[in-house]
């Protein structure tokens, strides 16, 4: 063969690929429970939020710190879960899951009405306002004084490390959850979740 019919195929496989590359593949749904999910390391992906949630829930409800003596279900708030990562992340799609979890454990009651960001509904403290508004029967209006206070505070924080040893990456996520007995001020339960992920960059492209 030729040398420039040679060039001229190399060209054109090149092209192909090139294309081909360009046109990628269909958007799919994938199951949020499977492993299918795209891995960066140093993001946070939703797989990562699982293995927190559930690692932090598991270690607290099987503490037996949520279970009081008088047999009254304990009230927990979510405080706030301070985010020490190089990303912008929204810590509350992990405190929303483990919240989640200690409802459907029956150990505990959470509340919205307040939080460490401030309360995660306002109808609590809105309705309440509605006292002397001719517009409502009174009868109706929820009194001050009935709104149930918080026994515990859930509070934490996410911590990165972050190496390289030339293309390979690292990162180290450390999650740190505790619960906080508001009466005392004294932690009674604290677990860490550790996730660390790995890659390597081809020598060309991403």
């Amino acid at each position: 063969m030729k040398r420039s019919n040679i060039f001229l195929t190399v060209l054109a496989l090149s092209g192909a690929l090139a294309l081909s590359g360009c046109m990628g593949s269909e958007p799919q749904r994938i199951n949020p429970q499977s492993n299918r999910g795209l891995t960066t390391v140093n993001d946070i992906n939703f797989k990562d939020w699982q293995i927190a949630a559930e690692g932090g829930v598991n270690s607290l409800l099987q503490s037996g710190v949520l279970k009081r003596p008088d047999g009254r279900k304990s009230v927990v708030m979510v405080s706030v879960v301070k985010n020490s990562t190089t990303q912008h992340i929204n810590t509350n799609i992990l405190t929303d899951k483990i919240r989640q979890a200690i409802l459907r454990s029956g150990q505990a009651v959470t509340t919205t009405a307040v939080g460490g960001r401030g309360p995660d509904d306002m109808a609590t403290k809105q309705v309440r306002s509605l006292a002397d508004d001719e517009m409502f029967n009174q009868q109706t209006v929820q009194q001050n004084g009935t709104a149930i206070a918080p026994d515990m505070s859930l509070a934490g924080e996410i911590i990165q490390q972050q190496a390289q040893r030339g293309r390979t990456e690292e990162s180290y996520f450390f999650f740190h959850l505790t619960l906080t007995d508001l009466k005392t001020g004294l932690a009674v339960w604290e677990d860490n979740v550790e996730v660390v992920k790995q890659g390597t960059r081809p020598y060309f492209g991403w």
